[in-house]
């Protein structure tokens, strides 16, 4: 049994060795963050690494660099859709400052409503994610997705149906129509 590396792989430690620092530092800069650039930069070596056919790529620095940035444009995304759903989940504070409970009820529902996301039909948590986390019209939602108005307003509307009943209490662990 030979020790030696695929190409591929050895290709990819070599441009890891040469790279990998100015890719955290790049990605850092977009992240605002280090610890969350590193693990973007370890995402897309390991996407790389991963590729079926990587002999179809003619310049693997340069991808290996686009799939950083397409990985931190995501991570901003979702941020910013965080920062949103956050903003958007009901806490009826009627004071300035949140007091800690508050503030922990608040988290609690927000890790509630991500949950509940993820068990959402993808179609469904696509159409909620475009209209209320991006602020889309119904039938901008719908061009996206190439389905019509009225289905981006039934899965919009199935959506925030379930998310409310999870946030009710309504057997958060079952799934979503």
């Amino acid at each position: 049994m030979s020790t030696q590396m695929p190409d591929h792989a050895q290709a990819l430690a070599e441009m890891f060795r040469a790279h990998h620092a100015a890719q955290v530092r790049f990605i850092a800069v977009r992240t605002g963050s280090v610890e969350d650039a590193k693990e973007i930069v370890q995402e897309a070596y390991v996407r790389t690494l991963a590729m079926e056919r990587p002999g179809t790529i003619r310049f693997l620095p340069g991808y290996l660099w686009r799939i950083a940035t397409n990985l931190a444009i995501n991570h901003r995304k979702q941020q910013a859709d965080r920062a949103r759903l956050w903003r958007a989940a009901p806490l009826s504070v009627t004071e300035d400052e949140p007091s800690a409970e508050r503030r922990i009820e608040g988290q609690e529902r927000l890790a509630i409503i991500e949950r509940a996301l993820m068990r959402l039909p993808p179609k469904c948590r696509e159409a909620f994610v475009l209209h209320v986390l991006r602020g889309l019209k119904f039938d901008e939602v719908g061009r996206v997705m190439a389905i019509s108005e009225r289905m981006a307003y039934k899965h919009v509307g199935r959506a925030l149906e379930y998310l409310q009943s999870c946030l009710d209490g309504d057997d958060e662990t079952r799934s979503a129509r």
